[in-house]
């Protein structure tokens, strides 16, 4: 989540978002569905990401000779920001390393929402560069509660992919909708069928129509 700032920046590790992201907008309501397809190859694709990253610590150190070889071949490399634009206003990602906490206030954002059970972002050293925390902690692959998701809705508008889809049905798009965005978004975005039946929870209470 993010201010209006100019966002222009000459730093490669930092993606500014998209200007193509579309804007929050009402659309016909279909069902959410999940994919056990996606699901199931996405999660060996993150696996072997996870393998890369930590060998590509070893082999491309910050500021070598062979970084920037890397980059200049586009090689994805683990020390850039994990995080996907959805909207010009809405962003993905993993855990906020203490080191990149500056690099996110460069880009103007201003708040973030930790969903981890076992973790959470400094909440002191995001507030020096002028960022608000909110804490929703959730067990892995468990679904956010619906109050969690109302609550995080809400915070935003003034875990992660859930989370991010419920900002967006909060604002007036559909769940399929907003799944299909940030999925196009974010590779890694493949929750599983207990968050997609949340999901439809969720749009269920925010509609006003009951859960079936």
């Amino acid at each position: 989540m993010k201010d209006n700032t100019d966002l222009s920046t000459s730093d490669p590790s930092i993606a500014p978002p998209p200007t193509d992201a579309p804007s929050t907008v009402a659309l016909k309501r279909p069902k959410v569905e999940f994919s056990g397809t996606r699901w199931f190859f996405s999660g060996i694709v993150r696996i072997l990401y996870r393998r890369w990253t930590r060998i590509a610590a070893h082999l491309f150190p910050e500021e070598s000779r062979a970084e920037h070889v890397a980059r200049s071949l586009h090689i994805p490399l683990p020390d850039q920001l994990n995080m996907s634009w959805v909207t010009d206003q809405l962003a993905v990602g993993g855990r906020i390393r203490p080191e990149d906490i500056s690099a996110l206030a460069r880009i103007g954002v201003n708040s973030v929402v930790d969903t981890r059970s076992e973790y959470c972002d400094d909440a002191k050293a995001l507030g020096e560069e002028g960022i608000e925390l909110l804490h929703l902690p959730t067990p892995d692959t468990r679904p956010l509660s619906i109050e969690q998701m109302l609550g995080g809705a809400k915070w935003v508008q003034r875990r992660s992919v859930l989370l991010a889809c419920a900002v967006l049905v909060y604002g007036g798009i559909h769940a399929q909708d907003a799944m299909q965005l940030v999925q196009q978004r974010r590779w890694q975005a493949s929750p599983n069928h207990g968050q997609i039946v949340r999901l439809r929870e969720f749009e269920n209470v925010v509609m006003g129509q009951p859960s079936a």
